[in-house]
């Protein structure tokens, strides 16, 4: 069965993209990684359980905290290497940075979520840190809270600066293509693109090789605290925060590249 998805593929070619993408890389690292957060975990909740039975409320949390955020590492890690099922059904609409018209596929909701809530632990696991090292009342332990409530805050700051333009997007337009990842925004003109691509690796992803012409455009929200898009001048969209929309945005980017009489239409669909 073709995955094409109703997208037409260039005549005289192989299946693009192949039949397995975007399927990620199950290392033993990342294999290790799963089974390593998830014992850790189970060992979380038992001493929780303890701690609710024998301890104090401190302890309790402590451990709980603990535990959940073990649970999402667990789920963060089984989610890099899971391979979507494919949207099914036409793709919505939606505007690039612009307000221009055109295909959107979304961002998925669950990847998001599991980052979020990891990112959200790590923030508060630093704040109860740096609390309880500056209560030690030392040179030594304010140093310490100090750096834990600056990593925490750094943390803190990346997670709203990530939901503020969430959830990320490629919106496909007559114009060109636009892409809104966790913390960059990147628009290039159709004129400037030179090839459009698949890649199976550890962590599939969408090449858009693209000169950067008059009409390239690029933002970064995170400011000077992030290096910003990987691989610039070209577009780079990771497969895993697409999900089920990461075969239909390449199979319709790869058509509108390959077949430019079909552009205008993108900006008259309903």
């Amino acid at each position: 069965m073709s995955n094409t998805g109703g997208y037409s593929a260039v005549p005289g070619e192989q299946e693009d993209p192949p039949a397995d993408w975007p399927k990620p890389h199950r290392s033993i690292g990342r294999i290790g990684s799963v089974v390593l957060f998830a014992l850790l975990a189970i060992l979380f909740a038992i001493l929780t359980v303890d701690e609710v039975l024998h301890g104090t409320l401190w302890q309790v949390l402590v451990w709980a905290g603990g535990m959940l955020l073990l649970v999402h590492l667990t789920g963060l890690t089984v989610s890099l290497m899971h391979r979507p099922r494919q949207a099914s059904g036409p793709p919505s609409r939606g505007t690039n940075d612009q307000g221009e018209e055109g295909l959107a596929f979304p961002y998925s909701r669950w990847a998001y979520y599991w980052l979020s809530v990891v990112l959200g632990a790590c923030a508060i696991g630093c704040f109860g840190y740096a609390v309880a090292a500056v209560r030690q009342v030392s040179v030594a332990g304010v140093v310490m809270s100090l750096v834990f409530a600056s990593f925490g805050l750094y943390l803190l700051w990346f997670l709203v600066t990530m939901l503020r333009t969430a959830p990320g997007v490629v919106v496909i337009t007559s114009a060109g293509i636009y892409h809104r990842s966790l913390t960059f925004e990147h628009f290039v003109p159709w004129e400037s693109v030179t090839e459009v691509a698949a890649r199976n690796h550890q962590t599939p992803w969408i090449t858009v090789k693209a000169f950067p012409l008059e009409g390239t455009r690029t933002k970064n929200n995170a400011g000077r605290f992030s290096k910003g898009a990987e691989g610039l001048p070209f577009m780079i969209i990771r497969a895993y925060w697409l999900g089920a929309n990461a075969v239909p945005a390449y199979l319709a980017v790869r058509q509108y590249f390959y077949s430019p009489e079909q552009r205008a239409e993108l900006a008259g669909q309903k």
